[in-house]
């Protein structure tokens, strides 16, 4: 089944020709720079769209791409050019003080525990270790879904080489999302 939400979140051929003629013509400018690419912010849109050099990063792109409603703990991406590695995604909101210092304190748990393991182990193996009892509890229920959705998409090692941190979760539509992983 359909539901409408679903369709508003999607983009007609229209709207991505539009935004592709705004790249083709230089119609955006620099927004942002990470350890596996440049972010672009489109002009007039809010949209925004990466060129990245990690193809990892780009295989989950080519994953999620118009399907929010089954990977809804990324951010929402309406396109994928192969040959640039290159992808249109929604542009989110930063997170609050608040939401920042709970990803930091899981994150601080975590490697403490990933050290005393010893070994390769992901965020969503410390949870199920019970060890995020003093965790913000939209967090852990938004790491639950983001494992759920790692699971579906059968990409090897995506749990172990995940970019979780602050940096690279925010909010879109008040709800948390991952930006780039």
């Amino acid at each position: 089944m359909i539901r409408l939400k679903n369709i508003l979140l999607e983009l007609k051929d229209d709207d991505i020709s539009r935004l592709l003629n705004k790249i083709n013509n230089k119609e955006y400018r620099f927004f942002e720079q990470g350890d596996n690419g440049r972010v672009y912010e489109i002009d007039g849109e809010d949209k925004l769209f990466k060129i990245t050099n990690e193809s990892d990063e780009f295989d989950v792109a080519t994953v999620i791409v118009g399907r929010y409603g089954e990977f809804s703990t990324f951010i929402p991406v309406y396109y994928v050019n192969n040959k640039k590695q290159l992808y249109i995604m929604s542009k989110a909101s930063p997170l609050s003080g608040t939401d920042s210092n709970n990803i930091n304190r899981f994150m601080e748990s975590y490697k403490q525990y990933a050290r005393e393991q010893g070994g390769e182990i992901s965020i969503f193996d410390y949870l199920d270790a019970d060890g995020a009892r003093d965790v913000d509890q939209e967090l852990i229920s938004f790491l639950r879904a983001l494992q759920q959705d790692i699971n579906k998409m059968g990409i090897m090692d995506l749990d172990l080489d995940l970019d979780f941190k602050t940096d690279n979760v925010m909010r879109w539509q008040g709800r948390l999302v991952l930006i780039d992983w």
